[in-house]
């Protein structure tokens, strides 16, 4: 019986051992930020964006519907075939805060090229 049980203990910690390794590399899921962006100054929201990698920024327009949208501190956390984008948004302190924004229809994306440049946009503080 004894080395039936050793194989049993040998195998829980085996499995013991992929599931935490597994846990290890699988990062946990994390709400994005919401940043109503009329209530905070520019350099806020860009910092929160440097901060954080990305955020959802929300402010209203003037007809008074919602405009949101996911905003990105690098043009590398836009997956494909999205590029980043310059756009802006209203700040507390501006009418035009320089962000950047992942457009899935703004770049000419070819399946077969692998080698497709895509512009490095950054913010920086």
């Amino acid at each position: 019986m004894k080395p039936k049980s050793r194989i049993t203990q040998s195998m829980f910690l085996s499995a013991a051992a992929m599931v935490a390794l597994l846990s290890a590399t699988v990062s946990p899921a994390s709400a994005i930020s919401r940043i109503e962006t009329t209530k905070n100054n520019c350099g806020d929201i860009r910092a929160a964006l440097i901060h954080e990698g990305e955020a959802i920024l929300r402010h209203t327009s003037k007809r008074g519907l919602p405009i949101y949208d996911r905003y990105v501190s690098s043009s590398l956390m836009c997956e494909r075939p999205s590029i980043g984008v310059w756009a802006s948004v209203p700040a507390r302190d501006t009418n035009s805060c320089r962000v950047i924004r992942c457009d899935p229809t703004a770049a000419d994306y070819d399946e077969d090229s692998l080698f497709k440049t895509r512009p490095l946009l950054r913010l920086r503080p």
